[in-house]
């Protein structure tokens, strides 16, 4: 099998469920200052979106009082956004408040970005805006829910996961998620100059289909494209369009083309000192991670058994996350021909038929 990818030789760190700030990493969730090359001012706000899960959002000092992403919106995460505030004013003599926002760029559509919306709009006059491929996942929230739940619920009938598991991972799946509504988007983010603003877009799909990237002079903004220790979870196209990694490796490749980027500020964990290196090390280790799902693949078997050989027994809602990872590497194989379905002829008649793969 050949796959279009750098290689790297080096250690890279991997986490199947959503990027989870631990104790024991270096990273101290704690308020920053930066400065990109022009002089704006840009402040890291590290939100607690979850328990153990760290958002950074930050806010930049233009003319418009920009801020990109505001967490959750449930537990802490709007205290904890206004505990930055505070320390904004106490610690770096900053005289602004959340009412002083006049722009809220979110850079996708997952809820730990987004889901602090209503809090927001509820303090600051602030116009919101999302790319286009995840608009409605913002404004049309019950209805993207429904859809994707249903979409979710027929790929895990192709792993070969049981019914009754099937059941659990589809109330895992929606628990957090049923405690949204829907929020308004007063304008759409499309790649280039961002229309009165220091910024440059750029669409980097396949996290999620919106995610973007945002540069600043020599600062860029990775969001969860490009992460400092982590990679972001990924999961199969076939589920939601313009997610995949094909779409993934692509936009990496895409940014990696970049000049002149001095810093990397992402959604999740430190800063990322070398934005090329990381980029480099993220599709290094996606290689080697579709090698060992072909060679997982060498006796026929269905999904949910090539997500144990890689991932090993999981609980709980890492079960649909190990899955899903699974799924969009066994996608990317089978996309490029380098497995196949083996028992095809027998799935033909069946309404939820278990796909079992084999190399090509």
């Amino acid at each position: 099998m050949v796959v279009n990818l750098r290689k790297y030789s080096g250690t890279v760190v991997f986490n199947t469920a959503s990027p989870i700030w631990k104790p024991e990493m270096d990273y101290q969730p704690v308020v920053k200052r930066f400065e990109s090359s022009s002089g704006v001012t840009v402040f890291r706000l590290p939100l607690l979106a979850f328990p153990k899960h760290v958002t950074n959002c930050y806010l930049v000092m233009d003319e418009a009082v920009t801020l990109i992403d505001c967490a959750s919106g449930w537990g802490d995460s709007n205290e904890s956004l206004e505990r930055c505030f505070q320390q904004l004013q106490d610690d770096f003599g900053q005289s602004v408040a959340l009412k002083d926002v006049q722009r809220l760029i979110i850079t996708h559509g997952h809820v730990d970005h987004y889901g602090g919306i209503p809090y927001v709009l509820e303090h600051a006059k602030a116009s919101v805006g999302i790319h286009a491929l995840d608009r409605s996942v913002v404004s049309n929230f019950a209805e993207r829910l429904i859809v994707a739940s249903k979409d979710v619920e027929v790929f895990l009938h192709r792993t070969g996961t049981s019914a009754k598991k099937i059941a659990e991972l589809l109330l895992l799946y929606k628990w957090s998620k049923e405690r949204y509504t829907s929020s308004p988007i007063d304008f759409e983010i499309e790649e280039g100059p961002l229309p009165d603003s220091p910024f440059v877009v750029y669409h980097t799909p396949g996290h999620c289909p919106g995610q973007i990237c945002l540069r600043l002079d020599d600062l860029l903004f990775t969001a969860d494209h490009v992460l400092e220790r982590i990679t972001p979870h990924q999961s199969p196209e076939s589920i939601t369009r313009n997610t995949g990694l094909g779409h993934y490796l692509d936009a990496l490749a895409k940014i990696r083309l970049l000049d002149g980027i001095r810093l990397g500020l992402g959604g999740h964990e430190a800063e990322i000192p070398n934005v090329y290196e990381r980029i480099d090390a993220t599709m290094g280790f996606h290689r080697q991670r579709l090698d060992k799902t072909l060679a997982c693949c060498q006796e026929p078997g269905p999904l949910k058994d090539i997500a144990i050989g890689l991932f090993g027994k999981r609980e709980g809602y890492h079960i649909l996350l190990a899955l899903l990872e699974t799924g969009a590497h066994l996608e990317y194989l089978y996309d490029r021909g380098a497995v196949v379905v083996d028992n095809y002829q027998d799935i033909e008649d069946d309404a939820h038929p278990v796909l079992r793969y084999r190399p090509a």
